[in-house]
């Protein structure tokens, strides 16, 4: 899944959704391919004065606090939650660990219980659109049900 972003995120917003990235990578154990999106997303964040993401390893613990400092905003909240179900599913599985983690900060950022199955859905169709151009349908169709 390709993660964009406009450029009006401020430094606060990228910190915060990259902690809750982080933190939801570090629910299982962080995987390479886990570390590679959150560090793509934060790169191409383009805030200003952002710190080196190789310094960021205590981020994932200041995720509530982070959003806390946040004001409220929908449209941020269900885009924490995009990013955090990418990020969980990076490794190529989205745990139920994972997946109760994301409730919990979805919760925090005010995204409904309903609204967050919506957005899970739209990451789940993301990833099996990324599929679909592949030749083996059935390797796609097993996938799909994994998902």
């Amino acid at each position: 899944m390709e993660i964009t972003q406009g450029d009006t995120l401020t430094k606060e917003q990228v910190l915060a959704l990259t902690a809750c990235m982080l933190s939801t990578a570090h629910v299982d154990g962080i995987h390479p391919a886990e570390e590679n999106l959150i560090r793509s997303f934060y790169e191409g964040a383009g805030a200003a004065a952002l710190p080196a993401f190789d310094g960021l390893g205590a981020l994932a613990s200041t995720a509530d606090a982070l959003l806390a400092r946040l004001p409220a905003d929908q449209g941020f909240a269900e885009q924490l939650v995009l990013l955090c179900f990418a990020a969980g599913y990076a490794d190529g599985s989205l745990s139920d660990a994972e997946r109760d983690h994301v409730g919990k900060l979805a919760a925090g950022a005010g995204v409904p219980q309903q609204r967050v199955a919506e957005l899970l859905e739209q990451v789940k169709d993301s990833l099996i659109g990324a599929l679909s151009h592949l030749p083996d349908a059935q390797s796609v169709a097993q996938l799909t049900k994994e998902l």
